[in-house]
């Protein structure tokens, strides 16, 4: 009598993100779904280059809607738990600031220009000291501020992070009654400031007509802007009145142009020492 030829037992399935059993098409763990042999199919790749699309352009139209429209519904949202339905506080506040940084470094237009500051120097010392270096480095002043512009705006890119954690800090301080953990406070932080910069971004429209230089008008026109913002915002996330609202909002972006204006003139500063003192 000849025995029948058994079938070698398959090998178990695991995850291969978290090397977990798979009883499924998705892993129980983590729920990755492993590559089949229609994934790795011309077209079950764009089927799913389009999926991951598709789903990632509706996030981001949702979020831009809440950041604009609903001010404060984010961070309520985020802190409910419920991360899913928009683009996280972190990516949206890195893809925003990206986008500004980008504008405001295109070629004619510099968020940060030392040839500003120098000719509103009345007396001119300033611009006098960055000749007399250009020379005995044998630069045109115009290359010296171009050298100094680029260690600027590297400087001021780094630091302009701590926009973020300093913001926070004044929320804390601001909302100190209320015993919030400082992470609520930093999340509300990056909302806000995804607000601002996506702001400077849509005003960069004017400044690439009109040149990078202060405009009394736009100014009122942002501040009202952030006002109008945090008043709405700040009794959705932190449960304050209206009134008590319009007073802590004034003082939040007073804190936040403070915090501005100091690290401006510390990578300033920055920026020259490691421009000047280059051998």
């Amino acid at each position: 009598m000849t025995t029948p030829i058994q079938a070698p037992a398959e090998k178990p399935r695991t995850c291969p993100e978290c090397v977990a059993p798979l009883t499924g098409t998705y892993c129980h763990q983590c729920g990755t779904r492993p590559l089949g042999p229609h994934d790795l199919k011309l077209s079950g790749f764009l089927h799913e280059g389009l999926h991951e699309l598709t789903h990632f352009d509706g996030k981001i139209f949702s979020t831009l809607r809440a950041l604009i429209f609903k001010p404060g519904l984010l961070t309520t949202e985020y802190l409910a738990g419920r991360k899913k339905r928009y683009v996280l506080p972190l990516r949206l506040f890195l893809v925003i600031f990206a986008l500004n940084l980008f504008l405001y470094t295109r070629p004619g237009i510099a968020l940060y220009d030392m040839r500003y500051i120098a000719k509103n120097d009345k007396q001119g010392v300033l611009e006098k000291k960055l000749e007399s270096n250009a020379l005995k480095r044998n630069l045109t002043k115009d290359q010296l501020y171009d050298q100094i512009n680029e260690h600027w705006q590297k400087d001021a890119s780094f630091f302009q992070f701590g926009d973020v954690f300093f913001f926070a800090i004044c929320l804390a301080l601001v909302f100190y009654p209320r015993r919030r953990y400082f992470v609520e406070h930093l999340i509300f932080s990056l909302h806000t400031l995804s607000f601002v910069f996506l702001l400077g971004s849509v005003l960069w429209l004017y400044y690439a007509f009109r040149g990078l230089h202060p405009d009394l008008v736009l100014a009122l026109i942002s501040f009202a802007a952030l006002l109008l913002y945090l008043w709405r915002a700040i009794p959705r996330v932190y449960g304050t009145s209206r009134g008590i609202a319009l007073l802590q909002a004034f003082l939040l972006i007073v804190g936040l142009e403070i915090t501005r204006v100091f690290f401006i003139c510390f990578t300033l500063v920055l920026a020259l020492i490691q421009t000047l003192h280059k051998h």
